[in-house]
């Protein structure tokens, strides 16, 4: 009985070790990644000067060479297609897309807004509607969070010592 305790008690030890040099790891990591991100975000005095929610802003799908309609054509052949790509990395696209709306999501990152109706306004929002709102809200940050989360994954990945 002394033995398997004396056992245990070593594995015990061994796992707070490996906890401790996880959570070690964990930290610098966390660390690397705050500085990686202090050097892209603007300065203070940068904010000032800079459009509001600037860093907020979607990234573009594709590079910017990518991005005209010859270049969408030739590599999706038909907008339904690249209508289809384009939902899979942003969501449901808010109606059938036309080779300028798609080059234009691609460039922005985003689908455009629909144009606001003045009599829907006047008449307020509906709480079937909110909620439809507040949804695709959700899902469109859902999908951000998991591309930078994908991102992050790289870049921790990269930065491994390798040996």
């Amino acid at each position: 009985m002394g033995e398997l305790s004396d056992r245990f008690a070593d594995l015990m030890a061994r796992m707070a070790k490996s906890d401790a040099d996880l959570f070690r790891t964990i930290g610098e990591q966390n660390a690397s990644v705050r500085q990686m991100v202090d050097d892209l975000a603007p300065g203070a005095e940068d904010i000032t000067t800079a459009p509001p929610n600037k860093a907020l802003l979607p990234a573009a799908l594709l590079p910017p060479e990518d991005c005209s309609q010859k270049a969408l054509k030739a590599r999706f052949g038909k907008a339904a297609d690249a209508q289809g790509w384009i939902e899979s990395q942003i969501g449901k696209a808010p109606k059938k897309a036309t080779w300028l709306v798609i080059e234009q999501t691609c460039r922005n990152g985003a689908w455009p807004a629909a144009p606001k109706r003045a009599a829907a306004s006047a008449k307020g929002v509906s709480a079937e509607q909110l909620e439809e709102r507040l949804s695709a809200l959700e899902a469109s940050l859902s999908q951000r969070f998991d591309r930078l989360e994908r991102l992050m994954m790289l870049l921790a990945e990269a930065k491994e010592p390798s040996g």
